[in-house]
């Protein structure tokens, strides 16, 4: 037994070295034209036990003495966080003084990283809700053929395309950087990413920061969809509010009018029904009251016959999303015929001026009917053991975003009185962004009740 013993020993004391070690990272300037110097490196993450996809990596360096690192990602869901990160670096000017910023260009989606998917990346059209069974079936049987011509192209990547699978590659980032916790920047869907990470990896979370984010750490999903209704009818109620008396008749009977027989919108060669409007509204308002004239403007026009003011400008005159639903299929609940037509209803009665014209319970449950690949990453709660989050939201989103920070102990939300969405990245808040480099930077967290101008 000694001598076993005596014989294992070299390879007890040996082993351990490299098993743990992390992948060196070589990294170089990055590809492309950019007045932003950044430096990328690739990174082998594994897609299956005996298959490794590349993940193309971001950093901008810390212009000082550098403490660690921070994550971010932007959202979309989309590829091209690393080109994003180049457009928009004096947000991070702050935090760089002593960290490094890094994001990742997500697996399968066009971008550096390899292989990219041969999917439909276009902007899709959320189809009309059916009126019956038979059309929610025609409905499926269109999303499953358009959901096979994409996962035939690569299935273990497309099966493996959902934000839990972005959250391991995320701990692989980690590990590759040596780094022992993650501080994580997630605005609009990226919040949806590091919600992922914080459960899966509670234990090695310094700070999340999550802005304009969707709440994916929900118990009840009807319950949220309930939720997000609310926070956007309340975003209606400003501009009728603005708009004057009998505004929110006139609204609801030209809602209730197309959707009896849809409203031509003969400028862009289409009609619109009620759920239409109300989308494409909803969108007019979000800009905030600069947009509200206009607004008013193409109600009036509707109500004589014609809704062309309410087509968007400069595409697509139909309502629709970019991205095709790859991940947002695989990390949300599906719904049957039944079950949209219940939380239709419901939602008509909680919020009877957006009702259920956002994409949550539109175009998701639309859309996603049929995809040949199971929801795989579920909203689920968060841990009780995580450090406290910092949130941000404007008018649009901040109940959505609180109601993912209210679920860690301690965590504070930074709310600003006004519209638009993602304050950090999208909008460069300079209060927000003052908030978030102390909150990354030395784990200082704002007021409770703090607002932002």
């Amino acid at each position: 037994m000694v001598g076993v013993i005596k014989l294992l020993l070299p390879l007890l004391l040996v082993v351990p070295a490299h098993v743990d070690r992390p992948p060196a990272l070589d990294w170089q300037p990055c590809p492309g034209d950019s007045a932003v110097a950044a430096q990328c490196a690739d990174l082998a993450v594994p897609l299956t036990a005996t298959r490794a996809i590349t993940v193309k990596l971001g950093r901008l360096p810390a212009t000082g003495v550098r403490k660690g690192t921070v994550l971010v990602n932007f959202g979309g869901p989309q590829g091209d966080q690393i080109a994003i990160m180049r457009s928009r670096p004096r947000i991070f000017d702050r935090i760089r003084e002593s960290m490094d910023v890094v994001t990742w260009d997500p697996r399968g989606y066009p971008g550096l990283s390899g292989p990219v998917l041969d999917c439909d990346w276009r902007t899709l059209r959320t189809p009309r809700f059916p009126a019956d069974q038979a059309g929610f079936d025609r409905l499926v049987a269109e999303n499953r053929a358009r959901g096979d011509r994409c996962r035939d192209t690569d299935p273990e990547l497309v099966d493996r395309m959902d934000s839990g699978s972005d959250a391991r590659d995320v701990e692989a980032i980690r590990v590759a950087l040596g780094e022992p916790r993650v501080n994580f920047i997630g605005t609009s869907y990226g919040g949806v990413i590091a919600q992922s990470y914080a459960r899966r990896f509670p234990h090695r979370v310094r700070t999340v920061y999550v802005d304009g984010t969707g709440n994916h750490s929900t118990r009840d999903w009807d319950r949220e969809l309930d939720a997000m209704a609310r926070d956007y009818e309340a975003v209606v109620r400003r501009f009728l509010d603005w708009a004057g008396p009998g505004v929110e008749e006139r609204w609801q009977a030209l809602v209730a009018k197309a959707d009896a027989e849809p409203v031509p919108a003969p400028s862009v060669g289409t009609s619109y029904d009620g759920t239409q409007l109300q989308a494409l509204a909803f969108a007019k308002l979000r800009p905030g009251p600069s947009r509200w004239d206009e607004a008013l403007r193409a109600v009036t026009a509707a109500e004589a016959g014609d809704a062309s003011g309410f087509a968007p400008p400069g595409r697509d005159p139909e309502p629709g999303l970019p991205g095709g639903g790859v991940k947002e299929c695989l990390d949300f609940p599906r719904s049957d015929f039944r079950q949209v037509e219940r939380t239709v209803e419901r939602l008509r009665r909680i919020a009877p001026n957006i009702g259920a014209a956002f994409p949550m319970a539109w175009h998701l449950p639309l859309t996603c009917a049929g995809w040949p690949t199971p929801t795989t990453n579920p909203p689920a709660p968060l841990p009780s053991t995580l450090p406290p989050f910092l949130g941000a939201g404007t008018w649009q989103d901040y109940g959505l975003t609180t109601r993912v920070t209210d679920q860690v102990r301690g965590s504070r939300a930074i709310y600003h009185d006004g519209p638009g969405h993602n304050l950090f990245a999208g909008m460069a808040n300079p209060c927000v962004i003052e908030h978030v480099s102390a909150y990354v930077t030395d784990r200082r967290l704002p007021p409770a009740g703090a607002t932002c101008p």
